[in-house]
């Protein structure tokens, strides 16, 4: 059930699920830091383009010039669009925690497409 729950097919052990197992079952704290981190983006009106961008981000390791390699954007444009977020919602990029929990809520967003 967890593995279904997070959009993954065929038998996974737990191990293999990592936090993604938390982000499914929590969904009260996934809601939560949803409403923290995403939906201010939406008052920007670019939300699904900054949404891609911390998603890639993230993936790309926090590296600038490989996230606007990924999303074929130019490295500023990733830069304007982080410092978009972090403008929309009053947190940092630079903070571990905010990191954590930003992926969190992207990891809650992706298993309810």
């Amino acid at each position: 059930m967890t593995a279904e729950a997070c959009t993954l097919r065929g038998a996974h052990d737990i191990a293999s699920l990592g936090l993604r197992s938390a982000v499914a079952m929590d969904a009260d704290v996934g809601e939560l830091l949803r409403r923290r981190y995403l939906e201010p983006l939406t008052a920007g009106g670019s939300a699904d383009d900054l949404i891609a961008t911390l998603r890639a981000y993230l993936a790309c390791g926090m590296r600038v010039e490989s996230t606007a390699t990924r999303i074929f954007v130019h490295q500023n444009t990733v830069r304007y669009r982080l410092a978009r977020f972090e403008e929309l919602t009053g947190a940092s990029l630079r903070e571990t925690e905010v990191l954590i929990e930003l992926w969190w809520a992207l990891e809650l967003s992706a298993m309810r497409m």
